[in-house]
């Protein structure tokens, strides 16, 4: 049984990306998180407001991105919907789940301990929101590992294109058969003509006589 959707229909009906956009921005909503880890770690040392302004920014960032990598998500799902056997359309219906769990649970629990480390000056949640980050970024990387089964393992995205070339392969193939069809239609007509010609002409007049 999976997790119970939620509907985030706003955000569903925003289709004017371009189609194949997802998996570019998915690259940001990975790497980010890593980045912002390390950046932490190393301010735990440092204890810079300078550091912990820029790892502020580059959380906003990856919400952004987080919100462009779901719309984008939905626009290629709804391109490959339609051509997706029933396994593939439950496993890319889980993984848009899980994406809006991810947003709406994942990153606000980071963004929450975010502000409370920042304003609280105890270790203890420095280490907490240091986890929950840490545990973010296994759940993104899982998130990143199931989207690409999806294209291995069903063809999101990319059974479209194979259906489009299959397609244009028996079109050509119909094309060259019923003009080879004609070339042969054609000549078998003509040989009788040259047949009835030959029986039905007349006997040479010198001959009669």
């Amino acid at each position: 049984m999976g997790l119970p959707e939620i509907n985030i229909s706003f955000l569903d009906n925003i289709t004017n990306f371009p189609i194949h956009l997802h998996p570019a921005i998915v690259h940001f909503v990975i790497s980010l998180p890593i980045i912002i880890f390390l950046i932490e770690l190393v301010n735990l040392v440092l204890r810079q407001k300078a550091v912990n302004m820029i790892n502020i920014g580059l959380l906003v960032l990856l919400f952004i991105s987080l919100i462009g990598a779901y719309i984008a998500g939905v626009t290629d799902g709804k391109e490959a919907w339609d051509l997706l056997e029933t396994n593939g359309q439950k496993a890319l219906k889980a993984h848009k789940t899980f994406g809006t769990y991810i947003i709406i649970f994942g990153f606000t629990l980071v963004a929450i301990f975010k502000v409370i480390s920042s304003v609280s000056k105890r270790m203890i949640f420095k280490i907490l929101y240091l986890l929950i980050l840490a545990l973010f970024i296994v759940v993104i990387l899982k998130q990143g590992k199931d989207g690409g089964e999806l294209v291995n393992t069903y063809g999101v995205n990319v059974e479209r294109a194979n259906i489009l070339d299959d397609k244009l392969f028996n079109l050509q193939s119909a094309y060259d058969d019923l003009n080879a069809s004609l070339k042969e239609s054609n000549t078998s007509k003509k040989k009788p003509l040259k047949d009835m010609n030959a029986t039905t002409s007349p006997e040479p007049i010198a001959k009669k006589i």
